[in-house]
């Protein structure tokens, strides 16, 4: 539980940022300092984070304004921005802001003038907002204690359920486009252990970020050609076509294996979404039966390094995981992305505990190849470990830079859980 010492440090740490705020636009717009409003000690639930920051994007709708500051402490997720307004037309817009959505009564928009005095609702002639549980005045409710802790929290709850909802549709166009700015994704998010990334070339001394970057920018043309035979209606042989196309591509311009698997996996994903029509629900199913009729036409020889380590160590790999409809993505990887970012972490937070969780579901064969069934214990330790350090709050990098040292050593890598952080990037932008 927390201590409430750390939500005073909280207040105190916003106030700072707010007093040299207002010194920096003295005399200009006015300054907004948008949080949320939770009764109890826990001030994390899921689907806060994403619930301000829509608001957010609804005022700047009519009241464009300018983050200064993106924040999340002891209180929860918070956003300090100026406004080229006066603080009374932007404090009118984020009352109307709080009245479109009954879970809006969990934020506060605060607007300060100039001269740091507070916008409040009374300037505006409005009653004060009324109790999460009854229509008496919340600051006479807050004061007396007159409700439970637990109806509150329960009333919470409620109020955010709709916010926490799953998306239940992919846009096959956006995930065109977001499954190669996926693959960018990926490899920006720095330090990744043993992977390519901006830092160093992990275990893989014939390519280097530069080579990556190419190799990703390739893949539109792969997407375009794919749906441009019509996705799932198109014959199987020519998806197979444009995919060797694309392989060839990349060969030909980086010389070297790039986004082999990933050329795989997003083609198969991409005509998934097509033959499922969209729905989520239906898209592992969809991925499912793609690979069975892919896997049956094209078997993979026996000399390969995937199919090699499969027959002599009983694993499944990737191909096992894209005929049952890709559950470490689905399953584990996404909802652990997802609720990542409702609690308000940043990106490459997020990212990381995508990762992590990814490092113990996955039967990489890249690692496998390289270290065998003790480099996968490794991979699964790590990846515990790596999740332990982010859910405690702790600085992740110092660990992975230090694993990634010994990783380059050993010359471990995981290939296929980058390929699937990089589509889960890419399915978490094209939902809705």
């Amino acid at each position: 539980m927390t201590d409430p010492a750390d939500f005073l440090e909280a207040r105190d740490a916003r106030q700072r940022e707010l007093t040299r705020a207002l010194f920096l636009f003295e005399g200009s717009g006015c300054l907004l300092m948008a949080g949320t409003n939770v009764p109890g000690p826990d001030k994390h639930a899921g689907g806060l984070a994403a619930l301000l920051d829509e608001a957010l994007e609804r005022l700047a709708r009519t009241h464009p304004f300018r983050i200064l500051v993106s924040g999340l402490d002891a209180l929860g997720p918070w956003r300090l921005a100026h406004v080229p307004a006066p603080a009374e037309a932007v404090k009118a817009a984020a009352v109307a802001v709080e009245g479109l959505d009954p879970a809006a009564r969990l934020l506060d928009l605060d607007v300060y003038r100039p001269n740091g005095s507070q916008a409040g609702r009374a300037a505006l002639g409005l009653p004060p907002r009324t109790c999460l549980l009854c229509d008496r005045p919340a600051v006479d409710c807050i004061r007396s204690q007159a409700h439970p802790v637990e109806d509150l929290r329960a009333q919470v709850d409620r109020l955010l359920a709709t916010v926490r909802r799953a998306p239940t549709r992919i846009a096959i166009d956006q995930l065109a486009e977001g499954l190669h700015l996926g693959a960018l994704r990926e490899l920006e998010l720095t330090p990744k252990p043993g992977l390519v990334d901006r830092r160093d070339r992990g275990s893989h001394p014939d390519l280097s970020f530069d080579a990556m970057r190419t190799s990703a920018q390739l893949l539109p043309q792969y997407y375009e050609d794919l749906l441009g035979r019509g996705g799932c209606q198109a014959p199987l042989a020519g998806c197979v076509e444009a995919g060797r196309d694309a392989e060839a591509r990349m060969f030909a311009e980086i010389g070297t294996n790039g986004h082999r698997g990933y050329i795989f996996l997003s083609g198969l994903a991409l005509l998934g979404a097509c033959a499922s029509g969209g729905r989520l629900e239906a898209l592992p199913g969809a991925i499912a039966q793609v690979a069975a009729a892919f896997f049956q036409a094209h078997p993979p020889a026996p000399s390969t390094h995937g199919a090699s380590i499969r027959a002599r160590l009983g694993l499944g790999g990737i191909q096992a995981e894209a005929e049952r409809g890709l559950p470490a993505v689905f399953e584990t990887g996404w909802p652990a992305y997802r609720a990542a970012l409702a609690r308000g972490w940043d990106p490459d937070r997020a990212a990381f505990k995508l990762m992590a969780v990814l490092m113990q579901v996955l039967e990489d064969t890249t690692m496998v190849r390289r270290g065998g069934l003790a480099g996968l214990a490794r991979l699964r330790e790590a990846g515990a470990q790596l999740e332990a350090l982010l859910d405690a709050g702790d600085d992740p990098l110092p660990y992975l830079t230090a694993l990634n040292l010994a990783w380059c050593r050993d010359n471990l890598t995981m290939g296929g859980v980058a390929d699937c952080m990089a589509l889960t990037f890419a399915l978490h932008d094209a939902a809705h």
